[in-house]
């Protein structure tokens, strides 16, 4: 009996996580994502080295598209401002979306009772449910030179109040955050509503008030969920290019003048080009830059992750 025992304690023993059904699990998924994202997504990157003869993409791998591209930078088509404008409409419009959406959040998890949350949060992100082509032509609508917002000052006597926000960057960032607000929600419910309730108690059992509880527990333990929101939304801004073209005319006017931001060059190129190729390198090197903001949000989480660990 007692050698069977110490056989046993001496066996290994294998975990779910270690049986090889496992991986046979895992196979259907790492089939649709190759066969569906990274098959094409390969191809779209080589379709970006390719060359154009008679008006026919030529298989190739060729830098010329990259070199046309650079070349035109800060000079001809300005690609390189289109990108400048890009982030400049994009960091600031997720910044304020990130944080108009933490403070909704904040409102739905500490003053909303348990019960009535799901309805509250089912609430907040019914805009999502609609056509993103139909809200942008109802902001349309509210932001005209006789929209809503100018007759409605003008009806109350303030006609001279009237504001022109049609065709500026403040029309596209409306649009954007309106686009990204309902996906950030979710996002930062799910940070906020797992933070431990016993720490918070803990903090006002200690004296803390309610500001400094917030600034010691809650703002440290929602870092992870804020800076996963900025990049995200980041990245969606980075991509977008209808708010540009409907609401901002391309983008709007900013610090570099009226310059259209890069996905409103890159569908003018499409448009206008039969070169196809180079308007897969210039949408190859959106891509990268997307990846870069990625790859700076993940360096920034990584110390609040190790905090939220200890």
């Amino acid at each position: 009996m007692e050698n069977s025992a110490i056989a046993l304690r001496g066996a290994k023993v294998r975990t779910p996580n270690q049986s090889w059904l496992r991986e046979f699990c895992l196979l259907p998924a790492v089939a649709w994502y190759g066969v569906f994202f990274f098959g094409p997504l390969c191809f779209f990157l080589w379709f970006g080295f390719w060359r154009v003869e008679d008006y026919s993409p030529v298989a190739d791998f060729s830098l010329t598209n990259y070199r046309e591209i650079f070349a035109n930078m800060f000079t001809g088509s300005n690609y390189g401002w289109g990108i400048a404008q890009s982030l400049w409409v994009s960091v600031p419009a997720a910044l304020i979306a990130t944080t108009c959406t933490y403070l909704v959040v904040l409102a739905i998890v500490y003053g909303v009772p348990a019960r009535r949350q799901r309805l509250a949060l089912l609430l907040t992100v019914a805009p999502f449910w609609s056509s993103y082509l139909l809200r942008l032509y109802a902001w349309q609508i509210i932001l005209a030179r006789e929209g809503a917002i100018n007759s409605l000052l003008t009806a109350i006597g303030l006609g001279e109040w009237r504001i022109a926000l049609m065709y500026t960057q403040i029309a596209t960032r409306i649009g954007l955050i309106h686009y990204v607000t309902p996906i950030l929600i979710i996002i930062l419910y799910v940070t906020v509503s797992n933070i431990d309730r016993a720490l918070i108690d803990v903090s006002r059992n200690l004296g803390a008030t309610r500001l400094q509880t917030f600034r010691k527990v809650i703002l440290p333990l929602s870092r992870v969920g804020l800076i996963t929101s900025v990049s995200f939304a980041t990245i969606i801004c980075l991509g977008d290019f209808l708010s540009g073209s409907l609401l901002g005319g391309g983008g709007g006017t900013s610090l570099i003048g009226r310059v259209p931001t890069f996905p409103d060059m890159i569908m003018s190129e499409y448009g206008s080009s039969s070169n196809l190729p180079r308007t897969t390198a210039m949408a190859s090197i959106l891509v990268v830059i997307m990846l870069i903001v990625l790859a700076i949000s993940i360096r920034l989480m990584t110390p609040a992750l190790k905090g939220n660990r200890r």
